[in-house]
Parts: structure tokens; C-alpha cells; sequence
């Protein structure tokens, strides 16, 4: 699925949108260039899984963020800084992929070995100062799922 995203109001939609279809445990990852607007994507996802949006935060330095949702936790992940696969599987994020919470990472396609078999990817591509581009693709059945109710 391909998206033109006009304006902060059209990101903010397609948030909220795929946030109303996840179900726990749900990975979603994001990729493209700095400043295509992950974090941002990921504050209004995280605003309509009710957590307050001046709580998150790019998680660069810190490399996981955790916030709690009305209805589950939220995990923040950038795997911008990270230099091998032993790192991120030392972050114990293979044990996340199994609880009942919501994993979202930033620069997952730095280490698609550590993803798990079944995730979302939302690709976001900068066209303007204003404007992006989305792809949105699915690996597995559950994320499968999000896509085909969000074609409808």
C-alpha cells in the first residue's frame, strides 16, 4: 500500500488508523532517511494508544523507550546507533516479541534479522518540508490483516 501523506494532519490519520487495527502483540518498524519523520509518526501513534505525546521521545541515545497505554505498553526502539545484531538481541527484544505489548522500531531495516517473522513496516520517504511518502507492507498473517482493513 502506497500513501501521499500531505501534511502533519494526513500523518497524524494514518496513525491513528493503524493504531484503531492493532491487536497485541503486534511489531510495527519504521524505516527511512533522518527527518523523515519516524519519531513523529510514532508520537501520534502513541496518542491514540493514549499516551501522552510530549512522553515520547526518540530513543537514539537511550535505545528503548517504554511507555504505558491505555490498553498496553508501548516499546520504542532505535536501532540507528547500533553496530551488530548481538546488540540488539542484547536489548532483549526477542523477549518483547512475545508478551502482550506493542514493539515499535525505528531503522529496523539496519538489522532485519532481528525482527520477528510477522511485523508491519512503514517506510516513510520525505518528498517536501511538508509532504511524505508511505509504503506500507506486512510480513506475516497478523500484519497482513492491518493492511487488508486499512484498504478497505
Amino acid at each position: 500500500m502506497h500513501r501521499e501523506l500531505g501534511d502533519l494532519e494526513a500523518t497524524r490519520a494514518l496513525a491513528v488508523s493503524i493504531a484503531r487495527n492493532v491487536d497485541p502483540p503486534q511489531t510495527i518498524v519504521l524505516n527511512g532517511t533522518l527527518g523523515a519523520g519516524k519519531t513523529q509518526w510514532i508520537r501520534f501513534f502513541a496518542a491514540a494508544m493514549g499516551v501522552a505525546p510530549e512522553l515520547v521521545t526518540s530513543p537514539t541515545y537511550v535505545l528503548h523507550q517504554q511507555y504505558r497505554g491505555e490498553a498496553s505498553t508501548l516499546h520504542h526502539f532505535d536501532f540507528y546507533r547500533l553496530e551488530s545484531e548481538s546488540q540488539v538481541w542484547d536489548l532483549g527484544i526477542d523477549e518483547l516479541f512475545e508478551t502482550a505489548d506493542i514493539v515499535l522500531i525505528e531503522w529496523g531495516d539496519r538489522f532485519p534479522a532481528c525482527l520477528p517473522d510477522d511485523h508491519l513496516v512503514l517506510t516513510l520517504d520525505a518528498t517536501s518540508s511538508t509532504t511524505r511518502h508511505v509504503r506500507l507492507s506486512a510480513t506475516g498473517p497478523r500484519s497482513h490483516a492491518i493492511v487488508e482493513r486499512l484498504g478497505k
